[in-house]
């Protein structure tokens, strides 16, 4: 099985997907994180890929290690920048001109644990762009980056460099590399039960009678 068939669904039936698969606390899903580009919350935008995970550290911090390439020179081709910032922190930690590099090397988009900025330059580039929020103060004045393919934590959710992430208008998304295969015909599953479901709700049929028909 292919990451192009999580393509075929989206990231609400992915959770649901991986909470029946005993994924926990919230079936991988990164909380707060919202789609910016190439339009804010709406649109088919889907963006499936494994993670290049980029962990910035306060501009201040001389202990911590600092990568010999650029991250964004260093990301790889197919995958998604994953990035996490300190949570205080009111600056963006990716623009334009990232968008411009990674847009060339074949990136798919961008999922930042923190603020982004040059919202018009990355929609008109329709480079897909996840973030908490935005900003327009600059990265180098206030964070740097650290580590980059190294595990990442969010809200209890470890994300570790090739798992895959998903990411659409409705959320973000972490499968683990090892359940990708069985995310997928747990997907087919459940949906081929949803659009029964809704048929019969469609109809008329009860909640309650529904459920029990095809759910339980």
């Amino acid at each position: 099985m292919s990451l192009e068939e999580l393509k075929n669904f989206s990231t609400c039936e992915i959770a649901d997907a991986l909470l029946k698969l005993g994924q926990r606390p919230w079936g991988g899903y990164v909380p707060d994180i919202e789609m910016w580009s190439p339009a804010y919350c709406e649109g088919d935008t889907r963006i499936v890929g494994p993670a290049f995970t980029v962990k910035m550290v306060y501009k201040e911090d001389k202990t911590s290690p600092t990568p010999t390439d650029h991250f964004v020179d260093a990301a790889e081709p197919g995958s998604i920048v994953f990035i996490s910032a300190p949570s205080d922190v009111k600056n963006a930690v990716w623009g334009g001109l990232m968008t411009a590099r990674a847009r060339a090397k074949g990136v798919q988009g961008v999922v930042i644990d923190g603020r982004v900025r040059d919202l018009n330059e990355h929609r008109e580039m329709k480079f897909p762009v996840f973030a908490k929020s935005h900003s327009i103060l600059p990265q180098n004045a206030f964070v740097r980056p650290s580590e980059i393919q190294v595990p990442i934590t969010l809200s209890s959710v470890v994300l570790s460099p090739g798992d895959v992430i998903v990411a659409d208008v409705d959320g973000v998304i972490c499968v683990p590399k090892d359940k990708v295969e069985q995310v997928i015909l747990n997907c087919k599953k459940y949906t081929e039960i949803d659009k029964k479901c809704m048929k019969a709700l469609q109809e008329g049929q009860s909640v309650k009678e529904t459920f029990a028909t095809y759910r339980d």
